[in-house]
């Protein structure tokens, strides 16, 4: 029970830091004045003392070094969500099967044992795309840029 309440309180920081750090605006950012990063919600602001080649080779450099930092939690997130999840749907299924005074009080925690894996394992994708944004804002900051994020909503 105590390493799955480590790995529930490692996802919820990972969800709490990366919910924290990103930066979003309202509205689109003006295309003079900020330079999108293709394939992500990503824009950096451009200073006049900064050319456009100089920006777009430092956000080469920063795609190259977080590509694969953030994807390396995704595999072991749905491999031990999908046990997990997998596990606790067996146990609850034993546990009905079998009846009795025990199963009737295991039931919920293996319930719950089997909705965080599943959990665990639907998020993966979202953790891991937000810790590549997270990374790559954090390389574009390190080397003096501003960053901010912009989703557009489907409307339709």
């Amino acid at each position: 029970m105590g390493i799955i309440i480590i790995r529930f309180s490692i996802i919820f920081s990972l969800f709490l830091i990366t919910s924290c750090a990103v930066n979003t605006v309202t509205s689109a950012p003006e295309k003079e004045k900020f330079l999108h990063i293709d394939g992500t919600p990503a824009y950096v602001l451009i200073e006049s003392d900064k050319s456009t080649d100089l920006v777009n080779n430092d956000i080469y450099i920063c795609l190259a070094e977080v590509e694969g930092k953030a994807r390396s939690i995704k595999t072991p997130m749905k491999a031990v969500g999908g046990i997990y999840g997998v596990a606790g749907l067996l146990g609850i299924i034993d546990l009905a099967t079998t009846g009795g005074i025990i199963s009737s009080l295991l039931m919920p925690g293996m319930a719950v044992i089997a909705a965080a894996g599943w959990v665990t394992y639907a998020s993966a994708d979202a953790v891991s795309e937000l810790g590549e944004y997270k990374n790559l804002e954090t390389c574009l900051e390190e080397k003096d840029y501003s960053v901010v994020f912009f989703l557009e909503e489907n409307k339709g």
